[in-house]
């Protein structure tokens, strides 16, 4: 695990260094999500908006953007960059094609499982279009780290922003970490039901992604939440910054009202800066995962 987070720090590294010289002359930035990637836009779309106030950012589906946006809206974006999961690789040609066709700045930051299934068609040199690729079992956490260091790079001077730089270096905490959360790490190996924040949607891509039942706190449809939920014995691991205490704090009372036993709820509760904490659970999520 502590080679993964040395190897997503130096990937992060690189990346963010390329997209903070391309967004400091930006003006419009458009953040593209494929399948299971739209926590990973919406943390980088709100580490850009404080580190550059007056940038114009807007996160879009991919399978909406391709043909319904794109091509009306082509001339007024500096800058695109997509994120897609390993699932949705038609989504990613079909957007790549389109952004290609109305010839759009534009920075793919994808699983080296994609590209090296795709490399013999995407080599043939896209005008205007860089293909990143990752490795798969990093994804997720190097692009968390991207979003924090390119914001860093952008916005230094702003103290929110300035506040993240000593959270960045992970693979030092590694073994703290694994310590710190073990009840987390042993809930997730033996339970798969997971209800995550709004600050925590990366993590639940991350374990949707490895076959977890995931539920997004207030997003999710309570009667479809509770309705999967209210008969299970199961332990119920809620994941959250705390920030967020208080959204927590109501959504169980009122699942308890409905039927929920307040026993059966773990609570994971990342006490950080809310835009770390997602670093925070996707580490403790893949300690699981790997060990598993």
């Amino acid at each position: 695990m502590v080679y993964a987070a040395k190897k997503a720090e130096e990937t992060s590294e690189k990346i963010s260094l390329k997209l903070a010289n391309i967004i400091r002359n930006s003006n419009t930035v458009l953040l593209i999500y494929c399948g299971a990637t739209y926590g990973l836009a919406q943390h980088m779309l709100s580490i850009l908006k404080i580190s550059k106030p007056q940038l114009s950012l807007t996160a879009i589906d991919g399978d909406y953007a391709y043909n319904i946006l794109l091509p009306y809206i082509a001339e007024t974006i500096d800058l695109a960059i997509v994120f897609s999961d390993i699932v949705h690789e038609k989504t990613l040609t079909r957007l790549l094609q389109s952004i290609f066709l109305n010839n759009i700045k534009s920075t793919f930051i994808i699983p080296n499982i994609l590209y090296e299934k795709h490399k013999m068609q995407w080599n043939r040199g896209f005008e205007n279009i860089n293909i990143i690729e990752i490795e798969n079992n990093i994804y997720r956490l190097t692009l968390l780290l991207t979003a924090m260091k390119t914001g860093i790079y952008i916005g230094e001077s702003i103290t929110r922003i300035n506040r993240m730089k000593n959270e960045i270096e992970i693979a030092s905490i590694v073994e703290e970490i694994i310590h710190r959360y073990k009840y987390a790490i042993d809930a997730l190996k033996t339970n798969k039901n997971v209800i995550v924040s709004k600050t925590m949607i990366p993590v639940g891509e991350y374990l949707e992604e490895h076959n977890y039942n995931v539920y997004i706190m207030n997003e999710t449809p309570k009667y479809l939440l509770l309705s999967d939920l209210i008969n299970t014995l199961n332990v119920l691991i809620v994941i959250h910054s705390s920030i967020e205490d208080h959204i927590v704090n109501e959504f169980i009372v009122d699942s308890v009202r409905k039927g929920l036993r307040k026993e059966q709820f773990i609570n994971m509760r990342i006490n950080t800066d809310p835009f770390t904490a997602p670093l925070y659970g996707i580490l403790v999520s893949m300690i699981t995962t790997l060990n598993n």
